[in-house]
């Protein structure tokens, strides 16, 4: 199958980026778990380079969500324009994936953390349970 769109790979990181920093901080537990996955190279590129894309979504997405139990519409108008970037379906499967593992690290999820998932499951079309698949795949390998 020809794909026509080429995701660049600092949109793909970008996507996993924000998901790390809706809570508003870049949290090392979640950059160590994204270590032990091998996250950086997956998804093509350095870990100093996710660092600061992380560190700008935090400044332009994660500070506004914070303390809030919604996304305005400015936030979701925001996130999509991350979000559309990604175009391949199994990139998007893995960033989910990913980003499971991410938010989870630290052992707490906060609500800013759920409402980017969600939303982001939901724009991509991707259930939870591809989600699982995704994990279950990665232990075996």
């Amino acid at each position: 199958m020809h794909q026509d769109i080429i995701d660049n790979p600092e949109c793909v990181a970008r996507a996993l980026a924000l998901l790390t920093a809706a809570n508003a901080r870049v949290d090392k537990r979640e950059l160590k778990r994204l270590d032990e996955l091998d996250a950086y190279q997956r998804i093509g590129v350095s870990r100093a380079r996710f660092v600061e894309l992380a560190q700008a979504c935090r400044d332009e997405v994660g500070e506004k969500l914070v303390g809030h139990s919604w996304m305005s519409a400015n936030d979701i108008g925001r996130i999509d324009r991350i979000l559309d970037a990604v175009n391949d379906p199994q990139l998007r499967i893995l960033v989910c994936r990913l980003a499971a593992a991410a938010i989870t690290a630290d052992g707490c999820v906060c609500d800013a953390e759920r409402m980017v998932f969600d939303h982001m499951l939901g724009r991509w079309h991707v259930n939870r349970s591809m989600v699982t698949e995704a994990i279950r795949n990665d232990a075996l390998n």
